[in-house]
C-alpha cells in the first residue's frame, strides 16, 4: 500500500538490470544474419499499427532518418542492431504490434504507461535474448500467451495495469534462473499461482489486485533473496505462510491484505506466524488487512525487526488486548489496528512509539479514559480512536500534537468540556468530535482554526451556548456539523465568510431569528440544514442564487411568508418545509418519498430517534434526501459529465460521515480511488466498511442497510466508469435512486431493474 510504488527503486531496479544487459558477454556473438534494415522495416510496421501519436514521438520513423536515431531506439553501432526500445508514457494508441518480435537483436522492450491494446502477441517469445520487458500501464487483454517460458535470459518481467485475464501458464516460471523482478498486478488474473521452479534470484514478486485462487506456492521458499512480496486484494486462502516466511530472512516488505487466509488452528492462533516473522529482521512494512484473521496478538510481535515502519491489521477479529511489548517497535509510522475485536484500555505505554504519523484503532471495544501520554508524539499526524467506548475527558495534551491533521474521537463516550488547547493543533484539516457527550460552550480558540479545510463535526454532543462567532475564520472549511446539540441565540451574518462551505448542518438546536441574507454569498454550498431549530421570519431570497445546491431542509421551524421562487425552490419538495405553518408558496413539486424519511434526513423525529438512535442506518437515510439527481444537475439529465460527478457524490456521500473509510484505503480521494482501483475492489472496501458499522443494529435494520448500502455503492461506481459510453444517463440514475427511496419507505413490490445494470430482483429477494 505505502511502498509498492516507488518509482525511485523501480528507477533503481532499472539502472542495475541495465548494467547486466550490457555486460551480457557472447551475446552479439549468437546475433546472425541480421541489419538494420530489418529493424527498419519491424519499427516502421510498428509505427503503422499505431492510430495516435500525441506527442508526435515516433515522428522521425521513417526511411530517411537513421535507425538509430529513431525516438527511444538504441543501437549497438559496432554490431548494427537495434538493442532498445523504450517507449515509456508516450501515450500512443494503438494495437501492440507483433512485428516487435522482428527485433530480434532486442534486449530491452519498455513500451510503459501508454494506450496500446490488443493481446499480447506469442511471436515476442521468439525474443531470445530480452532481458527487460515491461509492457506495463496499457490496454492490454486476453492471457499471458504459455510462449513466454522461453524467455530463459529475462531479469524483469512487468505486466501490471493492465486487463489480463485467465491463468498463469504453469511452464511459465519452470525456468527463471536469471529472474530478479515479476510484476503482475492490477489486473483480472485468475488460478492458482504457478510453481517458481528454481528461482532463486527472484526479489520482487507483485501479483496484488487480481483474482488468484489457492494458496501461496511453498516453492517460493526457493527464492531466499525475495525482498518484496505482494499479494493482496486477491481471493487466496489456507494458512498464513508461516513455513515460507520462516525462510525468508531478507524479506522488507509482505502485503498479504484482503485475502482469504486465516491463522492457525482454525484461525484462533496467530502465534506462530509472528514468531516465525521475527526472522525477517530487516522486515519494514507488514500489512495483513482485511483477511478476517482470527487470535490474540502474541508477545512475539513486540520481536519483530526494529525496522518495521508499517503494520496494517485493520478489518480482522482479532482479540484481547494492546500487547505493551508493542512499544519496542520504535521505528513505527504506521498503526492501523481499526475494525477488529480488541478490548481493554490503551496503555501509556503506546508513547514509546516516538516515530508514530498515523495511529488508527477505530471500530474496536477499547474503553478506559484516553491516555493523556497521546500527546506525547511529535510527529503524530492522524489519530483515530472513533467508534469506541473510551469515557471520560479528552485529554488536555492531546493539544501538544502541533503536527495533526486529522483526529478522530467521534462515536465514544467522551463527556466534559471540549479543551481549548486543542486549538494548538494549527494545522488540522479534520476534526470530529461527534456521538458523544460532551457539554459547555464550544471553545472560541478551537472554532477559531484558520487552517481546518475539510470539515468540522461537534454533532450529537449536549453543548450548549451560541454559536462562537470565530466559525467565520474558517474561511477554508467544507464542511460544518453542529447538529443535535443544544445550541441557541441566532445565526450570525458573517457566516458567510466560510466561503469554501459545501455542508453546513444546524438541525435539531435551539436556534433562534432569521436567516441572514448572506448566506446567499455561500457560492459552494450544496447542503444547508436547519430543521428542528426555532427560527423564523422570511427565507431569504439569496438562497436561490446558489447554483451548487443539491439538498436544503428548513422543516420544523416557525419560518412565515411566501416560499422564494428559482434555483433550489424551483426543484425542491414540499417536504423541505414540513412544520412551519406560516410559510406559503404555489407549485412545489411533490415528495416522492414519505415525510417520516425526511424527518429522519432532519434529524429524526421522537419515532425515528428511537428505532435507529445514532445509527449507521440513520445516517444513511439522510444521505439518501441528500441526494437529488433529478433535481441537482439542471435540465440536461442525460450528460454523461454530469453523471460522473452524481456517482462522486455519491460514493462521497455515502462515506461522508466515516472518513476514516476513505483514510484507511490509501489517504487518497474518491476521485482517485475511481480511476484507480477496479471497480469491484473499490465496491468491496467501502461496502465491508460500511457494513461492519451496522455490526450492533437490530436484524430487520441490518439486513436493509446491508441492501441499500451495496446499491447506493453499485450505482456510484456505475456513474464513474472510466470509459463515458460505459455509464448510465441521469434518468437512470434518478430512476435507481427513486426506487431506492420507494424501498426505504415500504414499498416492497419496488425493484432495482434498470439500464444501470444493477440486478433486476426485488430487494426482498437480494
Amino acid at each position: 500500500m505505502v511502498m509498492k510504488r516507488n518509482l525511485g527503486l523501480l528507477l533503481l531496479q532499472h539502472l542495475v538490470l541495465m548494467v547486466a544487459v550490457q555486460a551480457s558477454g557472447d551475446y552479439y556473438q549468437r546475433i546472425h544474419h541480421h541489419s538494420l534494415e530489418n529493424d527498419r522495416a519491424a519499427l516502421l510496421a510498428f509505427k503503422r499499427t499505431t492510430s495516435y501519436d500525441p506527442n508526435s514521438t515516433l515522428a522521425n520513423w521513417n526511411e530517411t532518418t537513421s535507425v538509430c536515431s529513431f525516438s527511444g531506439v538504441f543501437c549497438n553501432q559496432k554490431q548494427q542492431v537495434v538493442t532498445k526500445l523504450i517507449l515509456l508514457g508516450t501515450e500512443l494508441v494503438g494495437l501492440l504490434s507483433p512485428y516487435i518480435s522482428n527485433l530480434t537483436g532486442l534486449q530491452v522492450l519498455i513500451l510503459t504507461d501508454n494506450h496500446l491494446s490488443g493481446i499480447i502477441p506469442s511471436e515476442y517469445s521468439s525474443l531470445y535474448h530480452l532481458r527487460l520487458l515491461r509492457l506495463d500501464g496499457n490496454r492490454l487483454h486476453g492471457p499471458i500467451p504459455d510462449t513466454f517460458s522461453s524467455f530463459s535470459n529475462l531479469l524483469l518481467i512487468s505486466l501490471a495495469g493492465n486487463n489480463l485475464a485467465g491463468t498463469i501458464p504453469v511452464s511459465l516460471f519452470s525456468n527463471c534462473t536469471s529472474l530478479h523482478n515479476i510484476d503482475f498486478s492490477e489486473n483480472s488474473l485468475t488460478g492458482p499461482i504457478p510453481l517458481f521452479g528454481n528461482c532463486s534470484n527472484l526479489w520482487n514478486l507483485n501479483m496484488y489486485n487480481n483474482q488468484f485462487t489457492g494458496g501461496i506456492p511453498l516453492s517460493l521458499t526457493n527464492a531466499s533473496f525475495m525482498y518484496n512480496l505482494d499479494l493482496e486484494y486477491n481471493l487466496l486462502s489456507g494458512d498464513l505462510p508461516t513455513q515460507m516466511i520462516a525462510k525468508l530472512p531478507k524479506l522488507k516488505n509482505l502485503h498479504l491484505s484482503y485475502n482469504n487466509m486465516v491463522s492457525h488452528d482454525h484461525n484462533t492462533n496467530l502465534y506462530p506466524f509472528f514468531t516465525a516473522l521475527a526472522n525477517c529482521t530487516a522486515l519494514e512494512e507488514l500489512e495483513l488487512a482485511g483477511m478476517g484473521l482470527g487470535g490474540i496478538l502474541p508477545s512475539s510481535i513486540g520481536q519483530l525487526s526494529v525496522k518495521l515502519k508499517y503494520m496494517l491489521l485493520g478489518e480482522n477479529q482479532i482479540a484481547g488486548s494492546i500487547p505493551l511489548v508493542l512499544g519496542n517497535l520504535s521505528s513505527l509510522t504506521m498503526l492501523n489496528m481499526s475494525t477488529n475485536l480488541l478490548n481493554g484500555t490503551l496503555s501509556a505505554e503506546i508513547s514509546q512509539l516516538q516515530s508514530l504519523e498515523q495511529l488508527i484503532l477505530s471500530n474496536n471495544l477499547l474503553t478506559g479514559e484516553i491516555p493523556a501520554a497521546l500527546g506525547l508524539f511529535p510527529k503524530l499526524g492522524l489519530l483515530d480512536l472513533s467508534r469506541n467506548k473510551f469515557f471520560g475527558p479528552i485529554p488536555e495534551g492531546l493539544g501538544n500534537l502541533i503536527q495533526i491533521r486529522y483526529m478522530f474521537l467521534n462515536n465514544n463516550l467522551l463527556s466534559g468540556e471540549i479543551p481549548q488547547a486543542l486549538g494548538r493543533c494549527t494545522d488540522l484539516d479534520k476534526l470530529d468530535l461527534s456521538y458523544n457527550m460532551l457539554t459547555g460552550r464550544i471553545p472560541p480558540d478551537v472554532i477559531g482554526m484558520r487552517e481546518i479545510q475539510m470539515y468540522l463535526n461537534f454533532s450529537h454532543n449536549q453543548l450548549q451556548g451560541s454559536l462562537p462567532v470565530e466559525l467565520s475564520n474558517l474561511q477554508n472549511v467544507q464542511e460544518i456539523d453542529l447538529s443535535s446539540n443544544n445550541l441557541s441565540g441566532r445565526i450570525f451574518i458573517h457566516i458567510s465568510n466560510c466561503i469554501a462551505l459545501r455542508t453546513l448542518n444546524l438541525s435539531n438546536n435551539s436556534l433562534v431569528g432569521q436567516l441572514p441574507e448572506s448566506l446567499g454569498d455561500l457560492k459552494n454550498l450544496e447542503v444547508f440544514d436547519v430543521s428542528k431549530n426555532r427560527l423564523s421570519g422570511i427565507i431569504p431570497t439569496s438562497l436561490s442564487k446558489i447554483h451548487s445546491f443539491i439538498f436544503l431542509n428548513l422543516s420544523a421551524n416557525d419560518f412565515s411568508g411566501t416560499i422564494p421562487s428559482g434555483g433550489i425552490f424551483q426543484s425542491t419538495t414540499n417536504l423541505s418545509f414540513l412544520g412551519n405553518r406560516r410559510l406559503c408558496g404555489d407549485g412545489l413539486p411533490a415528495s416522492p418519498f414519505s415525510a417520516k424519511l425526511v424527518m429522519a434526513v432532519g434529524g429524526g423525529n421522537a419515532e425515528v430517534t428511537e428505532n435507529t438512535g445514532n445509527s449507521t442506518a440513520n445516517m444513511l437515510s439522510g444521505t439518501i434526501g441528500y441526494i437529488a439527481p433529478e433535481y441537482g444537475f439542471g435540465s440536461n439529465t442525460s450528460t454523461q459529465g454530469d453523471v460522473y460527478s452524481f456517482g462522486i457524490l455519491v460514493l462521497e456521500m455515502v462515506t461522508r460521515k466515516r472518513p476514516t473509510d476513505v483514510m484507511f484505503v490509501g489517504g487518497l480521494s474518491l476521485r482517485k480511488w475511481v480511476k484507480s482501483y477496479h471497480p469491484q475492489k473499490l465496491e468491496n472496501v467501502i461496502y465491508s466498511s460500511l457494513v461492519r458499522a451496522l455490526r450492533d443494529e437490530p436484524p430487520e435494520v441490518k439486513s436493509m442497510w446491508e441492501i441499500v448500502i451495496r446499491k447506493l455503492v453499485e450505482l456510484g461506481i456505475l456513474c464513474t466508469q472510466y470509459s463515458p459510453s460505459t455509464r448510465p444517463t441521469m434518468l437512470d440514475a434518478a430512476d435507481d435512486l427513486d426506487r431506492l427511496k420507494r424501498y426505504l419507505t415500504g414499498d416492497t413490490t419496488a425493484t432495482f431493474a434498470s439500464s444501470v445494470g444493477i440486478s433486476s430482483s426485488t430487494a426482498g429477494d437480494d
